[in-house]
């Protein structure tokens, strides 16, 4: 099962808080890489944070890699977790006209190709 998690800090945690800790954090996550627990690992663009795709077999396993994260353990951030399965095959949701058609390259929408 895949999970994604992803990190809000705490109110008044900031990056000069974490720095002490970011060497640690970010060898624990490339140890977890290395075994194949984490898939991806990204930082947010939206705020400070994260986003981890875990490969588990539960979100409570997810729950407990986190945990032992040296920010986690700190106090410093708050997790949320999205457990994934895999979609329905789409074309089976289609008649065979409907397949044919949405094999064709798309169009671009108007605001991208403008550009």
């Amino acid at each position: 099962m895949r999970v994604i998690a992803y990190d809000r800090f705490k109110p008044g945690v900031t990056m000069d808080t974490i720095h002490p800790l970011l060497q640690q954090e970010v060898a624990n996550v490339w140890r977890l890489w290395k075994a194949g627990v984490v898939r991806e690992n990204y930082a947010r663009a939206d705020e400070s944070g994260v986003v981890i795709v875990f490969e588990v077999e539960s979100v409570d396993e997810a729950r407990a890699y986190v945990a032992d994260f040296p920010m986690t353990k700190a106090g410093y951030l708050e997790w949320f977790y999205i457990a994934l399965m895999a979609p329905v095959m789409l074309e089976s949701q289609f008649s065979e006209a409907a397949v044919e058609q949405a094999s064709r390259p798309p169009d671009r929408p108007a605001a991208i190709a403008a550009g």
